[in-house]
């Protein structure tokens, strides 16, 4: 490419060669594709020539076939009401635009009736007039043509056309004639097609070779009617058909395909293109001399010439600029390259091109404010990308408006953006952070619809937080997340979080391979009534790492529903405990009920339903032993799909708990309408029963309207025999927590049931 750039004339030199070569091949191309044109023209001629003489003869055949009858009727009749007849074929003529004459003959050939506008007299006797054309009408039951002859009264050519009238036993009785005009109908055929000078459309009998129809420029048309094709001109069609094809004449109107050959003739060579119409024994041809053909294709060619001499002239004039126009070219593309198309700010490819001049000296080390829009999908999903570009443009405008120029702003991707604040303070670094939050709250008018976005910012410190820009960018990121949690927030990357992250990062990465490897395992806690007799246990699952130790629940399970491993996490849980209480019932000879924790994200699966059928079926466990515990988030989704799931739930047998009763979402009109068996009052009202008088009613209030609505209630968290005696006055039926007994294996499970008597 450097050799190229040095000898710009020789490139020159080459483009040119290479373009005269593309201009021959061009040349050759554009040859071919102007014969491929005028010959699929001539093949279009042909099929609609074709088309219109089959609907042509169509029509005289259904008007022969309307008519037969009546006309059979008058010819057999004792005397031939002569005025009927004539009102009759005039009825006909009427029908019939293509008609010059109707007449009906004796089978000798003397006239019977004929239109009024011809006599008798003009017509004379038909078979005298044509016998060959006679003959054959009387041995076909349909049209069949005769030889195109002309009218002196009316001038015009016209086609002879019979067709015999038969008796009820198919006997000929008589002969209806009836000439088609080509003055007034083929040529309106085939007026559309604007034959071009030198191109002829005809009709060629097989029989004879004469011409029945022939359309095209020229004075002697009409002369042709009177010969037939030369028999020079059939034996090259025959050669070139042979040769070309393979097929004889013969072959050819047994397969009623388009053909195009090239002829050698007297008045030069022509291109026809020809088909068999065996239902009237005629040839339909297109004949196009080839100079018609090469004045077309030198017609164009004169422009093309013209425009590759233009065009070599402009080459020449640009390779005198090229080398401005190439370093041009280059600055543009790296602009491009390195700066976002929506709102102009620089991009990814910026900061790996710069990242020594965003980063600034180490000594004054720089700030990086990390900033994602809050609720930014909701406009693309609510009102189209389109607009969600408009409003990010906006939001681009509002940034560089605060920050200063020594800031860099770069669109990160999406609605994520970096501001780099070079040798400041960690105080001004917050303080852009909250101008711009409180800047981009602002209201928006974007296409005259108004919008209200938030926005959460993350910082973090190069050099005193990380090292190297990757790393900055990725810190910034943590705490924007951090941010995030609140909405429309300020977080200051700090170590802490960092393990916290990795922390869950770490979880995330493990928790698939600790189902897989059985790290993970069930506990569970008995629940009692108040005689101290068994209702049942929940299921609880804990994950003992190999390497960190035991991981507690509320630090795997969050990360499972972000992650979407809730559903594989729940089917083990569910595939495990249905397994261990079975075995444990049938160990014991006992049947207490089975409480298992479901998940939003894992009840909203499309095969829910149709797994926990599956698991109950394998494992053996009764469905009307399972309860199925749902928090009261699940309120805030779909209320009726909810409904229907639950119901679905309920119809296989199991029970429906709402846990954590009292601290989310639920109302008494949601509650209403749920399908609930159980209400469980979380540890929270349990745990300031005793002390805190709201609590106490609150608790109160939860266990009346259980009992109001015929639930049954299960206080969680019960530690101290105080707060059990208060729940006991209050009515309420079972309990749960380490006053009784704390989560444990099925093995200890099945020590301690042993020495409890079974709920009735």
């Amino acid at each position: 490419m450097a050799k190229l750039r040095q000898n710009i004339w020789f490139l020159f030199a080459l483009l040119f060669l290479g373009s005269s070569v593309l201009l021959l091949f061009f040349l050759h191309q554009r040859w071919q594709l102007v014969v491929q044109e005028h010959s699929q023209l001539q093949q279009t001629q042909v099929q609609q020539l074709s088309s219109s003489v089959q609907s042509l003869l169509s029509v005289q055949q259904v008007l022969a076939d309307l008519y037969h009858d009546q006309l059979v009727q008058l010819v057999q009749a004792e005397s031939l009401d002569m005025t009927r007849g004539t009102s009759l074929l005039d009825h006909l003529m009427q029908n019939n635009r293509y008609a010059t004459a109707y007449a009906v003959s004796q089978l000798d050939g003397n006239i019977l009736l004929v239109s009024s506008n011809r006599t008798t007299a003009e017509l004379g006797n038909l078979r005298q007039l044509n016998p060959e054309l006679f003959d054959r009408a009387l041995q076909s039951k349909r049209l069949v043509l005769g030889q195109t002859y002309y009218i002196p009264s009316m001038d015009m050519w016209t086609i002879p056309v019979r067709n015999v009238l038969h008796t009820i036993d198919d006997q000929p009785i008589a002969m209806m004639a009836l000439g088609v005009s080509l003055k007034q109908d083929l040529n309106a055929f085939v007026s559309p097609l604007l034959l071009p000078k030198d191109n002829h459309l005809a009709l060629i009998r097989q029989q004879d070779g004469f011409y029945q129809f022939i359309a095209g420029s020229g004075s002697a048309i009409a002369q042709r009617y009177e010969a037939p094709v030369a028999l020079s001109v059939l034996q090259e069609l025959q050669y070139q058909l042979k040769h070309s094809t393979n097929l004889s004449l013969q072959q050819l109107r047994q397969t009623e395909d388009i053909h195009s050959v090239v002829l050698s003739t007297s008045s030069g060579k022509v291109q026809a293109v020809l088909r068999y119409l065996p239902e009237y024994q005629l040839w339909a041809v297109s004949k196009l001399h080839t100079r018609v053909i090469q004045q077309a294709f030198w017609r164009d060619i004169w422009r093309y010439l013209a425009v590759f001499v233009l065009s070599q002239l402009l080459l020449f004039l640009l390779v005198r600029t090229i080398a401005q126009a190439e370093r041009s070219r280059r600055v543009e593309l790296l602009f491009e390259a390195t700066h976002d198309q929506l709102t102009g700010l620089p991009n990814r490819n910026y900061i790996r091109q710069y990242r020594s001049k965003l980063l600034g000296e180490k000594a004054k080390g720089c700030y990086l404010l990390f900033l994602d829009l809050d609720n930014f999908k909701t406009i693309n999903d609510s009102f189209g990308h389109e607009l969600g570009d408009a409003v990010l443009r906006e939001v681009a405008r509002r940034i560089q408006e605060q920050a200063s120029s020594a800031n860099s702003i770069v669109r990160h991707g999406g609605d994520e953006f970096l501001i780099f604040q070079p040798g400041r303070s960690e105080q001004e670094a917050v303080q852009l952070a909250n101008q711009l939050i409180e800047h981009l709250s602002s209201p928006y008018l974007v296409n005259k619809l108004h919008f209200v976005l938030g926005a959460s910012i993350g910082i973090a410190h190069y050099p005193s937080h990380v090292h190297q820009l990757d790393d900055l960018i990725r810190a910034a990121d943590v705490a924007m997340y951090e941010a995030k949690k609140t909405k429309n927030n300020v977080f200051l990357y700090s170590k802490q979080l960092d393990e916290q992250y990795q922390r869950r990062f770490s979880i995330e990465q493990r928790l698939r391979t600790a189902i897989e490897q059985q790290h993970l395992f069930m506990v569970y806690q008995p629940q009692l009534d108040a005689n101290n007799q068994l209702y049942g246990v929940e299921a609880l699952v804990r994950w003992q790492d190999p390497a960190d130790g035991f991981i507690p629940p509320d630090q795997f399970i969050p990360v499972a529903e972000k992650s979407g491993q809730m559903p594989l996490l729940g089917q083990f849980i569910m595939q495990q405990a249905f397994t261990e209480i079975r075995t444990m019932q049938q160990q014991l000879g006992q049947s207490f009920q089975l409480s298992l924790n479901i998940s939003v994200r894992q009840l909203l699966q499309a095969d829910f339903l149709t797994q926990l059928s599956q698991h109950i079926q394998q494992s053996g466990l009764s469905a009307t032993q399972l309860t199925i515990e749902l928090t009261e988030s699940i309120l805030i989704e779909d209320h009726e799909h909810i409904c229907q799931l639950l119901n679905n739930i309920k119809q296989l047998g199991c029970k429906i708990s709402m846990d954590d009763f009292g601290t989310g979402y639920s109302s008494l009109s949601m509650l209403r309408t749920l399908p609930v068996d159980e209400l469980k009052i979380d540890k929270s009202f349990v745990d300031c029963i005793q002390d805190d008088e709201t609590c106490r009613n609150m608790t109160a209030s939860i266990i009346a309207i259980g009992q109001r609505m015929k639930l049954i209630t299960i206080a969680e968290g019960v530690e101290h025999d105080y707060e059990r005696d208060l729940l006991v006055q209050m009515g309420c039926q079972h309990f749960q927590g380490y006053f009784f007994a704390k989560p444990m294996p099925a093995s200890a499970l099945k020590s301690y049931l042993e020495s409890l008597p079974i709920s009735q």
